[in-house]
């Protein structure tokens, strides 16, 4: 069995806006000191974050992508997945905006080569 693109999509946001609510300390210094190198990975869960971390990234970059061409689908992206309570355009439809919101979000993802 298999779901479509905008429930794959719908499943990847969801998990996109928990890593968007983790704390990401940012001191200025290097998360690693001076010393032997790796290449950068230590293990699998390195390995499994760093790939993570890309793809929410990019994710992150089609959401603001569909903000510059469309600043009302991604507030029904916004508002449907919790980053923002308020959806201020009365004469636009939440759910046929949302709809729309999806499937151009779809193709941004795609042209940004984020499996779905």
């Amino acid at each position: 069995m298999s779901i479509s693109e905008v429930e794959a999509l719908s499943l990847l946001l969801e998990d996109w806006v928990e890593w968007c609510k983790l704390f990401k300390e940012k001191t200025g210094y290097p998360k690693k000191s001076a010393g032997f190198a790796t290449g950068g990975i230590n293990c699998y869960d390195d390995m499994e974050d760093s790939i993570k971390n890309d793809k929410y990234d990019s994710l992150t970059a089609a959401v603001k992508d569909l903000y510059d061409e469309n600043q009302v689908y991604a507030a029904a992206i916004y508002m449907r997945y919790g980053i923002s309570r308020v959806f201020r355009f009365p004469r636009d439809n939440f759910e046929q905006t949302l709809i729309l919101a999806h499937d151009r979000l779809v193709i941004i993802c795609k042209r940004k080569g984020i499996v779905l």
